[in-house]
This record gives structure tokens, sequence and C-alpha cells, in this order.
């Protein structure tokens, strides 16, 4: 009676529950008990022919059947009576859905998963787009001729970065490992091609935001969320700094903040990983103090007030239950005002970048006092970004000057 899915519990015999348990987690699946090994072997049976039938029709799925369907509230609650009734779907979303259910991924990096897959799945490949191809036709050639080139070039703003490519290839290669594991491929094809950092011949270009249509967003944002916004564009905090801010970092005497923490997806607290915690900031750089305007430290003082003069450790900007705002809330709000009255295309980031631009033109020349109150962990870094609005700055101030020594 020996088989490596059934297996007595001998724990469960001695009090005289069902012992024989039957393991269809290599599956997909969960734990289930029967009272006898003939039981759970005609349950076990009967699975394996079922999974037979699935491996046997998954040769003919494109990879858009192998993702599945992304849930919504009546297929979720389809996914748990599966997950209930040991009858698990042989699709990569049902497969992560079932990890987070149990705890693995966030909820929102579930989310993120939507976005990114439309995206690749849509990337044309000789005629097909990649959801219609099935997996074992997809070859090393298509992933370095046509998914990854076009995942480089095909960003909202022009071209993505290496790090938002890495992440979208990360996921197109989770998918065929799951695929492989199906049956539906031999190997990963994505794993074999060549994937590099490109080698950046000039400056990132970035837009340069006018204050008027920063003060005209400022008119049209929601009460809520104004003063995170001022707060943005006044000090340049990236967004994960400024959602860990707490009073305690507000310095009210010296009119500046104290930059030590930053918003994290996973933090270690006691040896144990923690979701949606607060970790070290970015860089060593990072670690920076920021003058803060006055109208905003104003604003600041009056928040401070209305909330009772808090705790030092309650968050600046945190929730009214003293937590932390969620990393998409302010990014969403801005973006639904900016589309109302423009056909821009902004993120959070961009706050920052205004600020940068605001500093090199009251700076000029002193690149170090910039890149130091940006905390970039390299000079290069600030040269490379904003090297192209310096140089506009340099021939601006030439041409003023040019110009004043004319004789009209």
């Amino acid at each position: 009676m020996n088989n490596k899915y059934i297996k007595q519990d001998k724990q469960k015999l001695r009090i005289n529950q069902s012992s024989w348990r039957l393991d269809l987690r290599s599956f997909g699946g969960g734990t289930k008990f029967y009272a006898t090994f003939g039981q759970a072997k005609k349950e076990l049976d009967g699975f394996l022919k079922l999974e037979k039938q699935k491996v046997e029709d998954s040769d003919n799925w494109t990879i858009k059947d192998l993702l599945g369907e992304f849930p919504d509230q009546d297929t979720k609650y389809e996914w748990d009576q599966r997950l209930k009734n040991n009858d698990p779907l042989r699709t990569f979303y049902f497969r992560e859905y079932k990890n987070m259910k149990g705890g693995k991924p966030l909820p929102d990096y579930f989310d993120k998963y939507k976005f990114q897959f439309d995206t690749m799945l849509a990337i044309n490949v000789g005629g097909k787009t990649v959801g219609e191809l099935r997996p074992r036709d997809l070859t090393v050639e298509h992933c370095e001729t046509y998914i990854l080139p076009t995942l480089f070039n095909s960003g909202k703003k022009g071209k993505r970065s290496y790090k938002t490519v890495k992440e979208m290839r990360s996921c197109l290669n989770k998918l065929l490992a799951f695929g492989k594991s199906r049956n539906c491929l031999a190997q990963n094809p994505m794993l074999d091609a060549e994937f590099k950092k490109p080698v950046l011949t000039d400056p990132i270009k970035i837009e340069k935001l006018s204050t008027d249509f920063i003060h005209e967003i400022d008119n049209h944002l929601p009460k809520s969320i104004r003063l995170a916004y001022r707060f943005a564009c006044g000090t340049g905090l990236r967004s994960g700094e400024q959602r860990a801010l707490t009073w305690e970092d507000i310095n009210f005497e010296m009119s500046e903040v104290n930059v030590r923490r930053s918003a994290k997806l996973k933090v270690v607290v006691n040896g144990e990983v923690e979701q949606h915690g607060v970790g070290q900031v970015k860089t060593t750089t990072s670690n920076r103090i920021v003058p803060i305007p006055a109208n905003i430290l104003k604003d600041l003082k009056e928040l401070y007030i209305k909330q009772g003069r808090p705790a030092g450790t309650n968050f600046v900007f945190g929730t009214k239950y003293n937590t932390m705002v969620g990393r998409t809330y302010w990014r969403e709000q801005l973006q639904k005002v900016v589309k109302s009255i423009s056909e821009k295309h902004m993120r959070w980031h961009d706050l920052r970048h205004y600020y940068a631009s605001k500093m090199l033109e009251y700076f000029g020349d002193d690149i170090w006092t910039v890149s130091n109150l940006m905390g970039h962990s390299d000079i290069k870094i600030t040269q490379n970004v904003y090297g192209h609005w310096m140089q506009d700055l340099a021939r601006k101030q030439k041409l003023q000057q040019q110009i004043a020594n004319i004789n009209f």
C-alpha cells in the first residue's frame, strides 16, 4: 500500500480519526484525509485521470490560455470553491491566486501582473501576438528580436528603464517556467535570450514641468492630498520616503526634514518578514536633511495642531488610523486630475523632477548641492538625468550676459 501521494498519519490513527492523507500539493491542490487507503486511492485515481486529460489538452494551449483570466469578484468566488474542493485550474493566474491566499505574494503585486502581461501578450511576433502563440512555439529569436526590444522601446513616455524591463522579463520567465511544469513547452526560451543593460549614449530626457502647470494641478487636487503634493514639490522626497515620514522627522525650529526611512513592500522585523513596513532609505546618501519652504512649513504646523499634536512616531501623511498611505493612492489621485486638465501622463515621481528643476534654476552650476538635496548616490546620476536642463540654463545665462553687453 505504498504510494507517494497517500500516507497514513499515525497521530490521527491513535485518536480514531480519518488517518489516510491524500497529498495533491504537487499538482497545485491541497490535502484531504480518508478513513481507508482504498477511499484515498479511488480519489487519487480519478484525480490523476483528470490531470492526464488536462496535460493532453494543454498541448494546444496558447500563452494566453496558459496565463488564464484575471479574476473579478465572481471568478474569485469560483476559485475559492475550487480551492476548498481540491479542484485546481492549471493556469498561471489561478496558481498565483492560490499562493496569495496562502500569504505568499502581496495582493498589489498580484494586481501589477495584469498590466505587465497585457503589455507583453499584445506584442506582435511575425504576424501573431505573443498571446496567440503556443508556449512551445516561442523561440529565443522571438524573445531577442521582438519581445525584449519592444519592451525597451514602448513605454508611455518613450523608452522603458532597464529596471522596468527586467521586472517584466521576470514575469514572463515565471509564466514560461509554469508552462514547462504543465508540459506546454520543453525549455524556457527567455532564459537563453541575450539580455543586457543598454548603454546610454545620450542623457535621459525628462520633460520640464512649468510652475504654472504645477499650480494649476494644485488648484484641482482634493484637499486630502494637497499638502502631500506641495510637500513633494517643495522637498523632492521620493514617494516612499514621504509616506514613511513621522512627526519626529520634522524640525519646525530649523525648518527642515530629516530623511532617514522609506516605505518598503517587505521588511524584516525580529527575523520575520512583514508586508508593507518601514525600512532603510534607498542608498546611504539618501539619508539627508532637506530644507522645508516657509509656506509648506506653515501648513505642516497647522496640520500638526489639527491632529492634536500627535506623538513623534505618528505618520505625518498617514491615514486617520495612523497607518501608511497606500503606495498607489497619491499617484492615482494625481493622474486623475492631470488627465482632466491636460493630455500629459504624470507620475508622483515627476514632482521630484520638478523640485530638481527649481533647485537647478536657483543654484545654477552648483551641481553638488543639487545632488545632495536629491539624495543621489553619485553626482553622475544628477548630471545624466538633468544634464540637458543644465545645458539649457547655461545657454540662457550666457545669452543674458551677451545681451547685457549690447549697447541699444
